[in-house]
């Protein structure tokens, strides 16, 4: 039997056979794992009637620079109409406010409102608590070796509106 994300813990867990190449690759080692972890946190927000779209959205609006749908859109990996999509929700449920942009008129600036600092801080507990049990077999350690690892491989990825000079 293969343990699958929601197993129980009492459930036997299997690993790939040694003539299975894929999972010789950490690249794909690496996707599946945030496919996992993904789909726990959806299920998970998906009680309080959340995407994990919609909290990626809020969690990049919580930070210092003000992002624009364009940026989101690149930093999210989401095709502009998703982000679009997502924003006019976010609208809707008064968690963001879409402001232009003093500098270039045709851009708006998404502005979390204080609903949607609320509705972030749900999800944020959420996220944490299956992040904290998705990791819960690494230490302590380990998990900053990870983040240290995964830093690396970003650096220089990230789009330019959410890094400093």
């Amino acid at each position: 039997m293969v343990r699958s994300a929601n197993a129980e813990p009492s459930e036997v867990q299997l690993s790939p056979r040694k003539d299975f190449p894929i999972a010789e690759r950490p690249g794909y080692l690496l996707h599946k794992a945030g496919l996992v972890l993904v789909e726990d946190v959806e299920k998970a927000l998906g009680a309080v009637g959340m995407r994990i779209r919609y909290f990626f959205v809020l969690a990049a609006l919580s930070g210092g620079p003000e992002l624009s749908q364009q940026d989101l859109s690149r930093l999210l990996n989401l095709d502009p109409t998703t982000v679009v999509t997502v924003i006019d929700e976010m609208e809707r449920n008064q968690h963001v406010e879409r402001r232009r942009n003093p500098a270039d008129r045709r851009r708006y600036n998404l502005i979390l409102t204080d609903s949607g600092r609320e509705a972030l801080a749900t999800a944020d507990r959420i996220a944490t608590e299956v992040e904290s049990a998705f990791f819960g077999t690494l230490e302590e350690g380990e998990r900053e070796a990870l983040r240290g690892m995964l830093g690396r491989l970003l650096a220089g990825r990230w789009p330019a509106s959410v890094c400093s000079d």
